[in-house]
């Protein structure tokens, strides 16, 4: 986008103009442009919008951590294992989405903390590996939430706790790394086939793991991310039973948080050398190589990441070194940053979390305190409506001040500003209001690093508020105190 206006004073006054046309707007009919650039047709004044908010929701009957939660074919949610004050446990709850309320599910062979439990297209779980508490198993078995049987299959070759597990397009089940926590960790990977219930040899990566992610991609091949032992990661290739290297990670990582985007696989969070860090990276499939993004504000370890139903992804709690949180992020891939969100009630880590079907993410049990917990929180859509109508947005004013700034430094801005009228075009209002926060965050950036003038920074902030307010949404504080140039603009919006 270009504007017929060059320099500050230039801008000033198309962003006057924008201002005071959206001002306007409920006593004048609403212009079809402003300076010759088209604005969006106004909304209803009755759009409907959607928040989020965390509620409580039954307790689990067992206080656990570090469970498996899988999300069954009915939408129910499956809580499997995880330790508790005593130990590991055997047992399993079912949550049942409609009622709210939770029922005893079945009772496997065997105690697992550090397992994997993968959903198979029959609708029954696979459970393999975890520490019991006397040590590694290479035990597996396969349980059903609706009948309540937990049936024994043949064991692995390896015992393994910490290691990953993903369902190939063929219906197998590979495993690969883990520990022992005697022998060591392990680089060696072996498949499950459900239809003759054995486990075969697929192969070693090139180096063990433990406390990994592993991803199936669109081409059918698995990904392995990370890990205790380095920044590596690496793919499966099914049809020829081998292993590959890819480019190496931003930054090695452990216990950390890992998901599916629109634009490739987020990684964020775990720790390095123990410490919890904040630092995200996302692997592009197109280009088989990894990139830094945006870096959380807070570090969080033995967290995880799950999908709302536009495609941001929300993260929560930590347990770590540095102790529990209860805040919570959510990540823009069209941005690639994250914004703040409100806070659970619970400071907890090593949890369980699911994407429920219903559009809410529900988060279980973990540690919390001194010990485990059995407080189950959901962060839930909420639908409402603006105090005041929705009024049309011009985003390109302040875009021209953004293409001031020197080098670089407003592709970013303007990849935001690009991504907030898009969403605001296709009617997500409430995606438009964080990604225009997102961009606030950026530019305050760029003002306290001196990398835009007081005026400019204040001229961009104008803009901000004028979409904020249009959206019916609160702005942030302004950057600086009022400078002459606000003042002068603020005078112009009351006129």
């Amino acid at each position: 986008m270009t504007c017929k206006h060059t320099g500050l004073k230039g801008c000033a006054a198309a962003l006057a103009v924008a201002i005071s046309a959206t001002l306007l707007v409920t006593t004048m009919p609403i212009p079809s442009d402003v300076l010759g650039f088209p604005l969006p047709l106004a909304q209803s004044p009755h759009v409907t919008l959607v928040k989020y908010e965390w509620k409580d929701g039954a307790p689990m009957i067992v206080a656990r951590a570090s469970p498996a939660v899988i999300v069954l074919q009915d939408g129910n949610v499956f809580v499997i294992g995880g330790t508790t004050l005593t130990g590991p446990t055997a047992t399993t709850e079912v949550f049942d989405v409609k009622s709210g309320a939770w029922k005893p599910g079945p009772t496997m062979n065997t105690k697992r903390v550090g397992h994997t439990a993968t959903l198979l297209n029959d609708g029954s779980v696979l459970v393999v590996g975890g520490d019991t508490g006397v040590g590694a198993t290479s035990t597996a078995e396969i349980l059903n939430a609706s009948s309540g049987a937990a049936s024994v299959v043949p064991s692995m070759s390896f015992a393994r706790s910490g290691h990953a597990a993903a369902l190939l397009r063929d219906g197998r089940v590979l495993v690969t790394g883990g520990s022992d926590w005697v022998t060591g960790t392990w680089k060696q990977a072996e498949m499950f086939d459900r239809s003759t219930l054995k486990w075969t040899p697929a192969g070693s990566m090139s180096t063990s793991r433990v406390f990994f992610s592993m991803h199936l991609l669109g081409d059918g091949t698995a990904l392995a991310i990370g890990g205790e032992d380095g920044a590596t990661s690496e793919r499966y290739n099914a049809t020829t039973n081998s292993w590959g290297l890819v480019s190496k990670m931003t930054a090695p990582r452990y216990h950390f948080a890992s998901a599916h985007t629109s634009v490739g696989i987020l990684v964020t969070g775990g720790l390095i050398s123990d410490v919890p860090v904040n630092t995200s990276e996302m692997f592009s499939e197109t280009a088989n190589s990894w990139k830094a993004v945006g870096n959380m504000s807070a570090a969080r370890a033995k967290i995880s990441l799950q999908p709302l139903p536009n495609g941001d992804l929300l993260t929560e709690g930590s347990s770590s070194s540095l102790g529990m949180t209860s805040s919570a992020e959510i990540f823009y891939p069209e941005t690639a940053l994250w914004q703040d969100a409100e806070p659970m009630k619970t400071a907890r880590g090593a949890y369980g979390s699911a994407s429920l079907p219903n559009g809410s993410v529900i988060v279980v049990g973990g540690k919390s305190g001194a010990g485990t917990t059995s407080l189950v929180e959901i962060y839930s859509p909420v639908t409402y409506e603006p105090d005041r109508p929705l009024q049309p947005i011009d985003l390109v004013p302040f875009v021209e001040a953004a293409t001031e700034l020197p080098g670089n430094s407003a592709d970013g801005l303007i990849a935001k500003l690009v991504a907030a009228q898009a969403k605001y075009d296709s009617g997500n209002f409430s995606v438009c209001l964080n990604i225009m926060h997102a961009f606030y965050n950026q530019v305050r950036a760029f003002a306290s690093n001196e990398q835009m003038t007081r005026e400019h920074a204040s001229s961009i902030y104008d803009g901000y508020v004028s979409v904020i307010e249009g959206l019916g949404g609160t702005p942030d504080h302004p950057f600086f105190e009022m400078t002459l140039l606000s003042v002068i603009m603020f005078v112009i919006r009351l006129r």
